[in-house]
């Protein structure tokens, strides 16, 4: 027996059996690769929220073919539509609820945003995939903070690329947030902004004739320009120099006209 074994007393077993310093060693490795080994088991059970049901589970949305677990009274308290939606007679007693034409990365999304648990911060980035649900399902405060994060991109930068604010303009106008609208023709009647290299971008092709008008007149050398309202009355924008000046009346009247006329 080694001089190491005769110094230390023979430790017990759970039973008393005796254990060498080798056997105690060899125990506990086997019961920390027992513990690993049901931990990374435990980890792969629940990957990420929602894709798996959990105790809260009580409705199993259905977007493209994959499943998302999630809550019924998540989606009253969230969205009206949804609430009238689970309360028809067809789905009242349903456990699956199917989405149809819907993302599924979209509604996983709103998914995080929505639950008290996880309350994922919209970004600038997300608020454009976001927008559309939030408006479609009624989520007004969502909607609203979309609008802001949006806003926020726009101040926060020192030069807004092309992109992103012909995106902005046409999501402002699409979803009616007048503050992100004027703000963006705001910076779209800057000097520095040019007409030709906004026609370029790919993004020019998803804005409304009326919006491109506006924009061409801002650019032009025109000292102003008629906008004639269904009712017959006129909006005009006036243009000093190269400076257009977009005063908080001519641009609601505007944005009046804007959703008043046909999107083309």
């Amino acid at each position: 027996m080694s001089s190491l074994s005769a110094v230390m007393p023979a430790r017990k077993g759970i039973l008393g059996t005796p254990l060498t310093v080798r056997q105690s060693d060899d125990k506990l490795s086997a019961v920390s690769s027992s513990y690993e080994k049901s931990r990374s088991v435990g980890e792969e059970k629940n990957p990420i929220p929602f894709v798996q049901e959990d105790g809260f589970t009580d409705i199993v949305l259905v977007v493209e073919g994959k499943r998302l677990h999630t809550s019924k009274s998540l989606l009253n308290m969230s969205s009206p539509v949804l609430a009238r939606m689970l309360a028809s007679p067809e789905q009242k007693d349903q456990r699956e609820f199917p989405l149809q034409g819907k993302s599924y990365d979209t509604i996983h999304e709103l998914l995080y945003i929505l639950h008290p648990a996880y309350q994922r911060r919209v970004t600038d980035h997300t608020a454009f995939q976001i927008l559309p649900i939030a408006e479609e399902y009624q989520i007004w405060n969502l909607k609203q903070r979309c609008e802001e994060i949006l806003l926020q991109s726009l101040n926060t930068e020192k030069s807004v690329k092309d992109d992103q604010l012909l995106r902005c303009l046409q999501i402002s106008d699409t979803y009616k947030l007048f503050a992100l609208w004027t703000k963006c023709l705001q910076l779209c009647a800057k000097p520095n902004v040019n007409l030709a290299s906004l026609q370029r971008n790919p993004e020019y092709e998803h804005v409304s004739r009326f919006l491109k008008s506006m924009l061409e007149a801002f650019k032009t050398g025109s000292t102003e320009t008629h906008r004639q309202h269904n009712d017959g009355s006129h909006v005009v924008i006036s243009r000093r120099g190269s400076t257009t000046l977009i005063d908080e009346t001519n641009v609601r009247k505007s944005y009046v006209t804007s959703h008043t006329q046909t999107k083309f």
